[in-house]
């Protein structure tokens, strides 16, 4: 078993990895629609496959600093949300290589979010109501929870200019929450390392 020290220290870098690896998905795309189009859907697809995988040990960092306290809730959301992961990023591959369309991809990305959308609950509920991580992250994870449904509701409404705007704001959000996590993993190396 990996010791917490080296759990957070993979965990700090894979989270900024999935950060820089969200922002080239989400350049790619805003390329893909401003008019080339290919590659740059499936320069967006893959990035977000790597944002995703890259976020796993994030997960499993989450879940150690709950420790079995708060088993089996904590184990059964951070299982969900690998297997979420690994279902979105394998469906991503798949429309990469043309094994699945894009309507098969919206199923995969679906199912596979969900989860994870949970996880970031949990990360909320942990931050704010028991303070296992700095709040701010927990307040961030709201805030990246509430612009997924604005942009979703206005995705329903408009591909207008202010669903840009959406999109823009929510990716600078969830990058802010992926450096507030990364941070907050970091800081908890020393004390690992004296534990």
């Amino acid at each position: 078993m990996m010791s917490d020290a080296d759990l957070y220290r993979l965990a700090t870098w894979s989270t900024w990895l999935s950060l820089v690896a969200l922002v080239i998905s989400g350049v790619a795309l805003m390329i893909f629609f401003a008019g080339p189009g290919e590659p740059f859907g499936s320069i967006n697809d893959a990035f977000v496959a790597i944002a995703l995988i890259a976020l796993v040990p994030a997960i499993l960092a989450v879940d150690r600093l709950a420790g079995d306290g708060l088993s089996p809730w904590v184990r059964i959301v951070t299982i969900g949300a690998v297997a979420g992961i690994v279902l979105a990023a394998v469906g991503n591959v798949l429309l990469i290589l043309r094994v699945i369309t894009l309507q098969d991809s919206f199923i995969t990305g679906g199912l596979g979010i969900l989860p994870v959308l949970a996880w970031l609950i949990l990360v909320a509920l942990l931050s704010i109501g028991i303070g296992i991580l700095p709040i701010g992250v927990g307040w961030l994870a709201i805030a990246v929870l509430l612009g997924i449904v604005v942009f979703s509701v206005l995705g329903a409404i408009t591909t207008g200019p202010i669903l840009w705007i959406a999109g823009v704001a929510l990716l600078v959000v969830i990058a802010a929450w992926f450096a507030a996590l990364a941070s907050a993993f970091a800081a908890r190396i020393p004390t690992a390392v004296s534990a």
